[in-house]
Order: C-alpha cells, then sequence, then structure tokens
C-alpha cells in the first residue's frame, strides 16, 4: 500500500514552533506545539531543531512519504532563500546556511521563507485569489510581517528583503527598533508597542482585554491608525488588487476594525486606489502557517 505524499510544515516562533503533516489536499496531520524556548537555549539551535524534528516525523511520519520539509521564519531570508540575516525572535540561526545544516542532518531536501510569504499564500489559496496582478499581506503580531506576490510569484526584491514594511520610518523620533534603525513604524503600531500601552494605561487588565475594554480610548485608536498608514503606504505604492491584513493583534477581542479600515481609506490615495481598494482580513487558525508552507513546497516540487 502506498503511503501519502506530504510536506513536513514548520511555523517557527518566538514562543512556540508548530510542525505537521500536509497532504495535496492541504489537510494536516499530527498538528504538534513544541516551546521555541527548549531549541534556541539548548546551546546549539540548529541541532536541537533538527532534532526535535526528526523525532516528530520517527514519531508520526511512518505511515506518509516526506516528499520535503518547508520552514517559515520570523526573520529576514537571503535572495537564496537559504540563510537568515536577522533572527531576533528564535536566536542561534542568524548568518548561518540554515538550508544546507538542516539538509545535513534531515533526510528531505529543505526549503525556507519568510512566514509572512506562508501566511499569505495560505490566505490566498483560502480565498480562492487568482494568480493574476498584485497581492500583498500585512500581520500584525510581535512585529508586522510583510509579503507580497506578483502573478502568482512571491516578490522578494534584490537582496531577499522586500517587503520590510515594518521598517518604514515614522519622523522625529529615537525609539530604537530590533533592526539597529530608529523610529521603524512596527515600534508604533505592533505587538510591542501594545504591550508597552497596556502596562503604562491599563495595569488591572490582561493585555487580551485591552480592546475589549477600551477600544475607544485616544491611545489605542492612535496605534491602531499606526497600522494603517502602514498598510495605507503599500497600497499608495503597489495599487494592489488585494490586501490581506491579519495578525495575532487583528484577531484580538474587541479590536477596532471598522475603524481601522476607515483610517486605511483615510489615508489611502483618493480616487484610486481608496475607492476600489479590496482589502481582506485573514481567516485565523494555528495551522496557516504550515499549510501555507506546504502550498509554497508543493508548487516547486
Amino acid at each position: 500500500m502506498s503511503k501519502t505524499g506530504c510536506i513536513l510544515g514548520m511555523d517557527i516562533g518566538g514562543t512556540n514552533f508548530r510542525m505537521g503533516l500536509v497532504d495535496r489536499d492541504l489537510q494536516v496531520h499530527h498538528l504538534r506545539v513544541y516551546p521555541s524556548r527548549k531549541v534556541y537555549e539548548s546551546g546549539d539551535t540548529v541541532e536541537q531543531f533538527a532534532a526535535c524534528v526528526k523525532e516528530y516525523a520517527g514519531r508520526y511520519g511512518e505511515d506518509f512519504e516526506i516528499l520535503a520539509a518547508a520552514v517559515g521564519c520570523p526573520s529576514v531570508v537571503d535572495q537564496k532563500r537559504r540563510k537568515l540575516y536577522s533572527s531576533t525572535n528564535f536566536p542561534g540561526l542568524e548568518g548561518i546556511d540554515l538550508v544546507g545544516e538542516l539538509e545535513a542532518r534531515l533526510p528531505w531536501k529543505v526549503m525556507i521563507d519568510h512566514d509572512a510569504y506562508y501566511l499569505l499564500a495560505y490566505d490566498m489559496e483560502k480565498s480562492g485569489i487568482k494568480s493574476e496582478g498584485t497581492v500583498i499581506g500585512c500581520y500584525f503580531g510581535t512585529g508586522l510581517g510583510n509579503a507580497m506576490y506578483m502573478d502568482g510569484e512571491p516578490y522578494i526584491g534584490r537582496n531577499g528583503t522586500a517587503c520590510e514594511l515594518g521598517h518604514l520610518p515614522v519622523p522625529f523620533n529615537n525609539y530604537p527598533c530590533s533592526c539597529g534603525n530608529k523610529g521603524c513604524i512596527e515600534m508604533f503600531s505592533c505587538g510591542k508597542a501594545l504591550e508597552s500601552i497596556a502596562e503604562e494605561q491599563y495595569p488591572e487588565i490582561s493585555i487580551g482585554e485591552v480592546f475589549r475594554v477600551h477600544a475607544g480610548d485616544e491611545v489605542l485608536l492612535r496605534f491602531v491608525e499606526y497600522m494603517a498608514i502602514a498598510v495605507a503606504a503599500e497600497v499608495n505604492i503597489l495599487d494592489p488588487d488585494c490586501v490581506f491584513v491579519g495578525g495575532g493583534v487583528v484577531q484580538m477581542e474587541g479590536f477596532p476594525r471598522d475603524y481601522f479600515v476607515e483610517k486605511v481609506i483615510a489615508h489611502t490615495r483618493k480616487p484610486y486606489p481608496a475607492e476600489n481598494l479590496d482589502l481582506r482580513f485573514a481567516s485565523p487558525g494555528s495551522e496557516n502557517g504550515i499549510v501555507g508552507a506546504a502550498i509554497r513546497a508543493f508548487a516547486v516540487l
């Protein structure tokens, strides 16, 4: 009896990383979550990461033919999609040939990419977006993940560092960013900024409740407008066919989506692209990055 061909999809985060076997019908088998800290505090991140992958495959992969492994990284990836330029949320991977190191330890072809490209691949597939034209994704989590596909192909730029929208500069401030610059817009519009707001303004409640309880407060509306400004800036430059917006911040209970859309339109050029902007909210789901990784891997195998 032949085994089911699958991609071993992985979604790396600073807190957890997820693994699952994804078949050609994009069904996920044996989704498992592992603590990231166990890997990057081991003293040898690559060796420990590969060991976790081999342990997972040995436990759950017996009934499947693993065709390749595809890894979504919360990091800037080089043009050849082999190295990470920065990996602040998952230390120990920066500057090495991650594909080569993993392929030396694992029995399959390995692919890596910025996790936002895999998230956008999932959203495009789920929404039935045609490959023609330009589609962008903006994912507001700890930072701002951004990706773009043009005519079905990822646009990555000369160095592989395209779509770093989170590092759009906001002038006349000295807020340090993890990228080394100061005043990047993700320092005003993403999870780190929201944590600071919650600690300073709402210490009596958890961060998960701030929008539910205080969504109309000026400090939070300013935060949401910074999010909208980032999206509008890219829309004004690219005039895309479709924009997906997602990430943990957007999915928080009480997040003011109508106000966010209002501000995106307010900062978008009139009459176009403002009048016919196709802006969609991404579907929440713990499997999205894994499925997106499999979509891209199946496309190039």
